[in-house]
């Protein structure tokens, strides 16, 4: 087994939150954080997972470990994420190749490591894409819009990241992306408007 151990020892931090472990598929799990509230997976894609940025967005540093290997890092209460190229021997990546995530417990196990999931045999999928529009009314009691959009954001994450319920179906969420997220303000009848319907006998 690779060792992921940093060849500079460093003390724990103390108040640092856990990465959350995730079900993506059945039998498949992925360690996330939360980033400007939405839960990411990947630190080598933005947000809407369409865009390839630096895991240095997200807080990861460069680290060295045994064998000459880089990797991108960033430590949580329960361990640490690391990002690397396919190959996993270094933290140059490329846009046209996907990372490779690790998440390495702080007793050293390795919980997880994307390019072994990438190599098990698979069957071959019948992939679909949907598109749904949603619309959704807030009563803001106080809160800005702005924090509304991002609520929904949140809740309609959190959902597909969660699966369906149990035996509800074999179908399975791949990916996702927010293409579009917009604050509409509510239009009200001012006091002069005459409801037509109302003299209607019908």
């Amino acid at each position: 087994m690779t060792n992921w151990s940093e060849l500079t020892p460093r003390e724990k931090l103390v108040g640092l939150r856990n990465a959350v472990k995730r079900q993506v598929s059945p039998g498949v799990y992925r360690y996330a954080f939360v980033h400007d509230d939405i839960e990411i997976d990947n630190p080598s894609m933005d947000a809407t997972g369409r865009y390839f940025v630096s895991p240095r967005e997200y807080g990861f540093a460069i680290r060295g470990f045994p064998e000459g290997k880089t990797a991108w890092a960033r430590d949580f209460d329960n361990g640490s994420m690391l990002v690397v190229n396919a190959d996993g021997l270094s933290h140059v990546l490329s846009p046209k190749v996907p990372a490779r995530i690790l998440f390495v417990a702080t007793n050293g196990t390795l919980l997880q490591d994307t390019g072994n999931v990438l190599r098990m045999p698979q069957h071959t999928p019948e992939l679909v894409t949907v598109r749904l529009i949603v619309n959704a009314t807030f009563d803001l009691h106080g809160e800005s819009p702005e924090s509304a959009r991002v609520l929904l954001m949140r809740m309609v994450d959190r959902a597909l990241l969660s699966g369906p319920l149990s035996g509800e179906s074999d179908a399975t969420v791949i990916e996702h992306t927010f293409e579009l997220g917009a604050v509409i303000a509510n239009e009200t009848s001012s006091s002069g408007d005459t409801d037509f319907s109302q003299l209607l006998d019908i």
